[in-house]
C-alpha cells in the first residue's frame, strides 16, 4: 500500500511568510523569505548555521518551536550584515558570533582558547553557547 499523495506547496516563500506572519512581515522574515526565493531553503539553512531546510521552513511558516531569537540573530548576521564587537576578533557578523559561542574548547589554537574564554567570561553577546 502506497503512502497517500500530498500536494506540493508551490507558493513562494514570501507568500508562505505572509500567510504565517501576516502583513507587514518582520524585516528579518522578509529578508529570509526573499533569500529563499532567490536560492532555496536548503541553501539558506547552512548559511544560518543549521544543517538543512527544516528550521528555515518552520520559521517562514511561523511554526518554529525552537529559539526564534537565535534564528533572528543568525538571519541578521548572515543575510543582513548585522555586526557585534567581539573581544577577540573585533567587528564580526552576528551569525559568526553565534558559531563562535557554540565552539567547544579546543587547545589546538591560541585563538580558539581566547574565543572560548572571552565568550564565557562575561561577553555581553554570549547567549547561545553550551
Amino acid at each position: 500500500m502506497s503512502a497517500p499523495f500530498t500536494k506540493r506547496d508551490d507558493r513562494s516563500n514570501i507568500d508562505k511568510a505572509l500567510a504565517g506572519w501576516g502583513d507587514p512581515l518582520p524585516d528579518w522574515i522578509q529578508v529570509l523569505a526573499e533569500e529563499c526565493d532567490a536560492t532555496s531553503q536548503a541553501k539558506v539553512g547552512p548559511r544560518l548555521g543549521y544543517k538543512g531546510a527544516g528550521v528555515v521552513c518552520a520559521v517562514i511558516n511561523n511554526n518554529y518551536p525552537g529559539d526564534l531569537a537565535r534564528v533572528e540573530d543568525a538571519v541578521r548576521g548572515a543575510l543582513m550584515n548585522a555586526t557585534v564587537e567581539c573581544p577577540v576578533d573585533g567587528e564580526i557578523t552576528k551569525d559568526l558570533c553565534i558559531r563562535n559561542q557554540k565552539t567547544k574548547l579546543a587547545t589546538t589554537s591560541n585563538r580558539r582558547i581566547r574565543l572560548y574564554r572571552a565568550c564565557r567570561g562575561g561577553c555581553q553577546h554570549f547567549k547561545y553557547g553550551g
